[in-house]
Formats: structure tokens, sequence, C-alpha cells
């Protein structure tokens, strides 16, 4: 095949139904793909009956439920396209999503992959359809993509289209995690390769309450998100000790110039907080508010404002006394760290608005006292009791 020869993944287990859909949305593409591989990851529905029609448009591969990371495994090492992209079997793409796609990799030869950006809707029991907005979305620059996909992940694989070549320099989809194996691979992916990136929507993610991973390992939708972030917090305790510092970075900065230590250890205590992962956190915030005494700088103020952006896990984070004196032991490390406490705090207050929006007033007045208690001088506030978390 050519080197822009295309071909599509789509691992299923068990929705038969979103399945066609999704399929449907990739047959109807103005930019027909070269290959369509639909990996039935050993379901018990009438996944097989429903493919019978679809039989001359794509290969159907057929497995043991081993979940979707060994579906995608499999089908990766049979591709023929050059490019591949990895459809969901519950979502819809646009008709000139592909097309979109293609054209950004053509006119950025250079990049290893492409992505856009996504809305999200829900077919209520009445079959009425509820659409929102994207949700969570950078306008990422190309060199700093990497650091803002850690922060959170924004770029998901149906909007992507990725060079065959970068897989296999990243190496097979992590098969022990049953949640965020596309996360962990999108990290992977912007580690070794570059991006280009549009606005423009280019699929529908649909949102619904069917369970997820594997018939052995089944996720209901009530405990999603706690697995998910179980699962979160596995993949970054790894990348804490795997990526280099510098990793942390713009791509056109380095550990060498003046002062990127320290921005390096302020952004990967932020990216680890965002995780949950307090004695990571606290070990770079520590080591950043002592590396040097000139203030923060606009950059380093711009990152702090992000630490308490996290998805989930804030309340209780907040409810944590070690998590709130961790930041009372910054502030009073030097006065580098009273400007990180403080810029971090302040950047809460819309958490009070929001608290008081869900009818959480006394959240709202603990996250209120809390910014009021960093932001003061430290010659005016008592020493806090000191974090558990290990400063190293």
């Amino acid at each position: 095949m050519s080197a822009n020869s295309v071909t599509v993944l789509i691992p299923s287990f068990n929705r038969a139904e979103l399945l066609v859909e999704a399929l449907d949305s990739i047959l109807a593409q103005t930019s027909r793909p070269d290959e369509i591989i639909v990996i039935n990851d050993g379901s018990t529905d009438d996944t097989i009956a429903r493919l019978e029609p679809y039989r001359n448009d794509i290969e159907i591969l057929n497995q043991d439920n081993a979940g979707k990371s060994a579906a995608l495994n499999k089908a990766l090492s049979l591709a023929k396209g050059e490019l591949i992209w990895v459809f969901d079997d519950d979502d819809i793409a646009e008709p000139d999503a592909l097309e979109t796609l293609l054209g950004l990799l053509e006119a950025n030869p250079e990049a290893d992959f492409a992505y856009g950006r996504h809305d999200r809707f829900e077919v209520r029991p009445n079959g009425r359809v509820k659409w929102r907005d994207t949700g969570y979305w950078r306008k990422s620059p190309a060199d700093d993509f990497l650091y803002e996909s850690l922060l959170d992940m924004f770029a998901h694989q149906p909007g992507m289209l990725v060079r065959k070549s970068l897989y296999w320099k990243v190496g097979p989809f992590d098969e022990s995690l049953i949640r965020s194996q596309d996360y962990d691979m999108l990290l992977r992916l912007a580690r070794h390769g570059r991006p280009a990136p549009t606005e423009q929507i280019l699929f529908h993610q649909r949102q619904h309450d069917l369970p997820r991973g594997t018939a052995d390992n089944v996720v209901d939708s009530a405990e999603r998100d706690a697995v998910w972030q179980r699962y979160d917090r596995e993949i970054f305790s790894r990348i804490y000790r795997a990526f280099p510092l510098g990793k942390y970075l713009p791509a056109d900065t380095s550990l060498t110039e003046p002062g990127m230590t320290r921005r390096a250890l302020i952004r990967r205590g932020i990216v680890m907080a965002r995780k949950n992962l307090w004695n990571e956190a606290s070990a770079d915030f520590h080591r950043a508010a002592r590396i040097s005494d000139k203030p923060l700088t606009d950059e380093e103020a711009t990152d702090m404002r992000s630490t308490f952006m996290m998805k989930y896990g804030f309340d209780k984070s907040l409810m944590n006394p070690d998590v709130r004196n961790l930041f009372f032991d910054i502030k009073h490390a030097s006065p580098v760290g009273a400007q990180m406490a403080r810029t971090a705090a302040r950047a809460m207050v819309w958490r009070v608005r929001l608290a008081l929006q869900n009818g959480k007033p006394a959240l709202a007045f603990r996250l209120a006292s809390l910014i009021a208690r960093l932001s003061m001088p430290s010659n005016n506030v008592s020493q806090e009791v000191p974090s558990s978390f290990a400063r190293r």
C-alpha cells in the first residue's frame, strides 16, 4: 500500500447495535479508508450476525475475550496501511474526518500523527439526543503537547490518525490495563512523536452507562471513575520514574537553560498533584521552592494556577489534611514557596463559586478559608502541622 494508505481498527465487545452505527460512519467517509478491521473480542451478543452484511467492506478478526489492548495489538500486527485510525465501537465519525486528518499530515510532513476535536452526545431513554461540547480541550502548541497531555487527556483515538511507524517505535498497547490504555498509549505517542492539530470536530463521542472492561473484569458505570483513577495513578507512578525531568518542558527548552530545572520540577509536581500522587508532588514542590530565591516567572505562575484544575479527585484532595498542610509547608519553606502556595490558592476561587452553585456551602467555606490563609504573608500565619508527605 502507499505511504498514505489507511487502516481503521475497531475493537468491539458486546456492543453490536452501537458497533454498526460506528461502522456506518466509517464507510461514509469522503476519503474511503483502504482497510477496515473489526476485532470481535469474544462477543456473546449478535455481533457476528450484525457484521454479516459488511463482509465485502471489512475484515473481521475473532478472538477470545482479552480486552481492548490485546485486540488492538493483534490487529496492528496485521494492518496493511501505513496510517492507523483506531476508532471506538460506540462513537460516530464526521463524514470528512479522515479527509481532514489526511490533509493535516500532508500539510505537516514532519508530523507523526494528526488529531482534532470531538463533541459528546447522549441518547435518552425516550430516543431524544442531548448534545454537549468537547469538555476538556487544550489549544496546545506542538512543542508542549506532551505536557498538556500529561495534565489531562484531550486528544482521543477516534480523532487521531497515527503513522504505523510510530506505533512500532513506542511499543504495543499495555494489556495489563483494562482502563486508561488509550491514555497510556497517547502519552507514549506524544513523548516520541510530533502532532498536527485541528480545532475541527472530527467525531461524536457517545456518553452511556454500558459496562466497560473485559468479561473477567467488568467495570460498571458506578465504579467507572474510581477504576479510571486507579489505572491513571498506576500509569503516572511509572511515568514519574521513567520520564526524564526535561520531558516536562516545552521541546524548545532544556534543563541547561537558567531556571528551567525549577520550572520542570513545578510542572512535574502539578502533573502528579492532578493525578493524586501527592508524595511525588510534594517532593517536586519542595525542591522547586528551595532551588532558587528568584521570584516565579510569569510562565511558572501560569503553570501553578493549573494545580487544582484536575478532572477528578479535587473534593477528596481538599478533605485530606495532609494535602492542605503540604501547601502551608511549602509556603513556609521559602519566599518562592510562599509565592507558589499563594498562586495555586488564588486560582481556586472559581472552585468556591462552583461549590456554591452545586449546593455545597461547607466546601465553599473551607475553600475560601484555605485560600485566605495561603494568601496571607507568611509572617502573619502560624506554622501549620507539617504534612506527612515525604520531602526528598
